[in-house]
């Protein structure tokens, strides 16, 4: 009898073990989640009638591109440097456009769906839509046929320091 009383409770503290162990696990998961979500929550946009502005308020550089999700269209960023914001006159982003797309004309209502997508230090991809919510994506490195604009010009190699990373 007393055999079996120290295997039902060698089984239940077994038991118990693999359950706090699984939920250190998920407890794990869920603050890396957490930040790699509060780092995504440190990258924005948005769009004026005459420019649109991206900012990366983050210590670390991020992979950006801009889409037009209903065209499958992007523009690269590039990587954006901590702290930087890049403002892009949306005439510029046309001619852009023009110059490696000859063909291809986006209306002023595509381009208000405009869309963020950028990858955190882990790799990991997320979207800023239209309405600046965030959402997790995947990230579709850029392939031959794939309409992009890479967009080298003077105001993407001269980023500005971003408002929020400069206040006190």
């Amino acid at each position: 009898m007393g055999a079996a009383i120290t295997i039902v409770a060698a089984l239940g503290g077994l038991i118990l073990g693999i359950r706090a162990e699984q939920r250190a696990d998920r407890e794990e998961k869920a603050a890396a989640e957490l930040s790699q979500r509060a780092f995504a929550e440190q990258v924005d946009f948005y769009r004026t009638p005459s420019t649109v502005v991206v900012m990366n308020t983050n210590p670390h550089p991020v992979e950006a591109r801009l889409l037009l999700p209903g065209r499958h269209l992007w523009w690269d960023l590039r990587s954006l440097e901590p702290c930087k914001q890049i403002k892009f006159p949306i005439d510029d982003l046309r001619a852009s456009m023009r110059v490696q797309l000859p063909k291809t004309q986006v209306t002023d209502e595509e381009l208000s769906s405009m869309w963020l997508e950028f990858q955190d230090p882990d790799g990991k991809s997320w979207t800023r839509t239209g309405t600046r919510d965030l959402v997790p994506s995947k990230w579709k490195p850029a392939t031959r046929g794939v309409p992009l604009v890479d967009i080298g010009e003077t105001w993407n190699k001269a980023p500005e320091v971003s408002p929020i990373c400069s206040a006190p």
